[in-house]
């Protein structure tokens, strides 16, 4: 039987023999923007319409006004700036981005405290006609590094990247120390081995001991070193020979705890 459906694709159409896949759904902000794009309507990264800016009379000091219109990135409030202005002093100010941070006594400061700038009649020579980046290292300084250009600016990025390295190298360096400071926190006379006084720094064993170290001038029966540990109210200390080298000392030394580590575990065996 003759199928008598009428079809409504065209005589002329021709399969390209490929698969159609559906379109992905839109973006949002993309369909925003091609909207606003699509009116005419100029709009931020956000896709938000941009309201045009209109221009604002200024009343000048040396008599005549100025018409300007402010800058798309300016955020200053002119309305103080209508009445009595000389032309030198009109300032567009952009919004101001900052590293805010507590001090260790607990007050908020900021720092690497950034905004864009124009002076568009300073007339000076100074270049701040030209809209430049005031960066104040330190936020609560009101002084910039200068009038700064765009290459001024990536060149400051690439100093403060370099610096941000050394600082992360410097952190590591932290991790390190407080480790070791735990480490020799950790250690206690009773917790440690022979191989432990064998290869510990000097320092960090007597420290351990709570041993001081005393130089002393003939000693009886040529004794060149001597571990005095009463239980008395003196405090532990070796009495070194100072005729003995520095390497003879520490010598001497890690001899002695290793006598007192191997009676310690001695004792504590027969417990």
């Amino acid at each position: 039987m003759p199928n008598t459906s009428r079809s409504t694709v065209p005589a002329s159409f021709k399969p390209s023999g490929g698969i159609v896949t559906p379109p992905a759904a839109p973006d949002p902000l993309e369909s925003a923007l091609r909207s606003a794009f699509d009116q005419g309507e100029p709009v931020d990264v956000e896709g938000n319409p941009v309201v045009e800016k209109q221009p604002i009379t200024y009343t000048l000091r040396n008599g005549g006004v100025l018409v300007e219109t402010c800058p798309s990135w300016c955020v200053l409030d002119h309305a103080p700036d209508h009445d009595a202005l000389y032309p030198e002093d009109l300032v567009h100010e952009g919004a101001e981005i900052e590293l805010p941070t507590t001090t260790i006594e607990g007050s908020r400061v900021s720092i690497l405290a950034a905004r864009i700038m124009q002076w568009p009649h300073s007339g000076d020579g100074s270049g701040a006609e030209v809209p430049y980046m005031a960066i104040r290292p330190e936020a609560s300084m009101g002084e910039a590094l200068g009038y700064s250009t765009p290459d001024d600016v990536e060149a400051e990025i690439r100093r403060t990247e370099a610096h941000l390295k050394a600082l992360r190298d410097m952190n590591a360096r932290l991790v390190e120390a407080r480790a070791e400071y735990e480490r020799q926190q950790s250690l206690r006379p009773e917790n440690l081995t022979v191989e432990d006084v064998r290869s510990l720094p000097v320092p960090v064993l007597l420290k351990t001991f709570g041993l001081k170290v005393f130089e002393v001038e003939g000693m009886p029966n040529n004794t060149l070193v001597w571990l005095d540990r009463r239980e008395d109210e003196v405090q532990p200390a070796f009495y070194i020979d100072r005729s003995l080298t520095q390497a003879s000392r520490e010598t001497a030394v890690r001899e002695s705890l290793v006598l007192v580590v191997e009676t310690m575990a001695a004792k504590a065996a027969t417990k």
